[in-house]
């Protein structure tokens, strides 16, 4: 008991460590995305010790109506209730903080036995003969940090998916959104939380419970997840689905559940098998020789892409669709690939469509790759899929040749218009409100009462259905403090393909926010004219 009540004292000095350490590394920290889940229980120890001292007080008070029994005597009758449930109110608070302490500290300070390393295990084909705990934490890291895509706290990679818990994706049966509106009234004002959780069940019916932040984390985790395991069945909490794949006890159930998941994986792959032959006949590939042709394989491209390493004779060779390529907010027309021989790295260049067919590119982007990465930007190429940008160099045509393009914005000196095609989503800081397709009334209201207050802001937003990139948005709040202070911050952003742009005005009254507000929220022709432009 001692023990525990002297590693409660610890929190605060732990969790600063844990801070620290977050903002060191704040991209993945060295000691791994599944070890840093484990720290985080450490939090937990807070729960623990409310529950260790609330129990404490019930038995104190408990012990002092033992020792003044007059004083009990004038208890009224609940109070008097109370007092004779104290001892056992207070055993069970201190039995429960006692186990969420163990659970917490275990986790934090073993995490061969935490939760997280036990799920993994349970995603084995042997659980009983599992590796050790770092290559447990190893196998799922690397999967991330090579393949992640992170919403929120989910964290989706092509084999693995990490939350509260592990799960292997190719186990994943069933994914489910949980949405919930809790409201409650305190005096004239309306507080509205939401409740955001998403269910992973997996082939031995496990489920998997991650907390989310937001609507948007949400819709982002299910898109996610449909797009790594679309043969899994995707619905809603508590829907005929879940209650279908969940509550399926008997044998035949179970059996009709998974054969039902195998057809539907089978007619999938084969769906995309023949979308990729298609894609993959719709190509021309110019080999070393000089020779064209439109027989596109996949063993065709590795072959050329290990000659150089067996041989020590140069391959290089490219391969240009009959329709450019979309993605990244670009079209590609053509890629050449320049492939490396033993221990070299392998040169792959993207070039931009140039709005004409037959004209030449004047941009492209380029990047040295290891074997494995130019296989992975190979295999996506045959798919139609472009890889991300992010590291490549950007260069521009200078006659026959490439030079590196100077990085250049182009000129937005005025905010563009809303997009009347795409849905309105509505938050208000201060107390967690958000909504998707508001009603203008809701946002008057909440514009009105904005205050001049850090966490007092309203954002009004949209994006584009199926590219969440795409977005604009026009965001309010209130100066708190200095000459402008009472005044409004009126906010533009928006995203355009050389990155996000931002523009600002302040305002001086609230009718003037008002009418703003209304010609975007109703497309009537935002007046921007006053809007300039900030650097970011």
């Amino acid at each position: 008991m001692l023990a525990v009540v002297l590693r409660i004292f610890a929190i605060p000095l732990i969790l600063l460590l844990i801070w620290w350490n977050k903002k060191q590394q704040p991209n993945g920290p060295e000691e791994g995305y599944c070890l840093q889940r484990t720290r985080g229980r450490l939090t937990g120890l807070i729960p623990a010790a409310l529950l260790l001292a609330g129990g404490a007080i019930c038995l104190y008070f408990f012990y002092l109506g033992r020792t003044l029994p007059g004083e009990v005597a004038r208890l009224d009758d609940q109070m008097r209730i109370f007092y004779h449930l104290c001892p056992f109110l207070g055993a069970g608070m201190i039995l429960i903080g006692i186990f969420l302490a163990y659970r917490s500290l275990r986790d934090a300070l073993h995490p061969e036995k935490s939760a997280l390393a036990q799920s993994i295990r349970d995603q084995l084909p042997y659980p009983d003969e599992a590796p050790p705990v770092q290559e447990l934490f190893a196998m799922v890291d690397q999967d991330l940090r090579e393949n992640g895509t992170w919403c929120g706290r989910l964290g989706v990679g092509k084999e693995w998916v990490l939350g509260d818990r592990v799960s292997h994706i190719s186990r994943i049966r069933g994914v489910f959104s949980r949405m919930e509106r809790h409201t409650r009234h305190a005096g004239k004002r309306t507080q509205v939380t939401y409740l955001y959780e998403i269910w992973i069940v997996d082939d031995r019916q496990n489920q998997q419970i991650t907390s989310l932040r937001s609507q948007r984390e949400l819709e982002e985790a299910m898109d996610c997840l449909r797009r790594r395991a679309p043969a899994a069945v995707f619905g809603t909490y508590n829907s005929k689905e879940y209650n279908d794949l969940v509550h399926a006890k008997e044998e035949e159930e179970q059996y009709a559940q998974e054969r039902a998941y195998r057809q539907r994986k089978a007619q999938q792959e084969e769906q995309e098998r023949q979308k990729q032959a298609e894609r993959s006949q719709n190509q021309v590939l110019t080999l070393p020789d000089g020779s064209v042709t439109s027989r596109v394989t996949w063993e065709i491209l590795q072959q050329l892409l290990l000659h150089p390493g067996r041989t020590g004779e140069a391959s290089p060779f490219q391969l240009v669709p009959g329709v450019p390529f979309q993605g990244e907010g670009r079209a590609f027309s053509r890629l050449v690939c320049l492939p490396g021989g033993a221990g070299e790295l392998t040169r792959i260049l993207l070039e931009e469509y140039s709005g004409a067919p037959g004209k030449p590119g004047r941009y492209a982007w380029t990047r040295d790759l290891s074997t494995a990465e130019a296989e992975e930007v190979l295999r996506g190429w045959l798919q139609g899929e472009l890889p991300s940008l992010e590291g490549w160099t950007k260069l521009e045509r200078s006659g026959p040749t490439w030079q590196r393009a100077l990085e250049r914005r182009e000129a937005h000196p005025l905010p563009p218009q809303p997009n009347p095609n795409w849905p309105w989503a509505l938050t208000v800081g201060g107390y967690s409100v958000r909504a998707s397709a508001p009603a203008w009334e809701d946002i008057q209201e909440e514009l009105q009462e904005l205050a001049p207050d850090p966490d007092s802001f309203l954002i009004l937003e949209q994006r584009e259905p199926g590219n969440p990139e795409h977005y604009w948005f026009i965001q309010c709040a209130v100066a708190a403090q200095g000459p402008d202070q009472g005044r409004y911050f009126v906010e533009i952003g928006c995203a355009t393909p050389s990155g996000p742009r931002l523009w600002e005005r302040m305002v001086p009254d609230l009718q003037e926010v008002l009418k703003g507000f209304s010609a975007a929220y109703h497309h009537r022709g935002l007046d921007v004219s006053g809007f300039r432009e900030m650097v970011i």
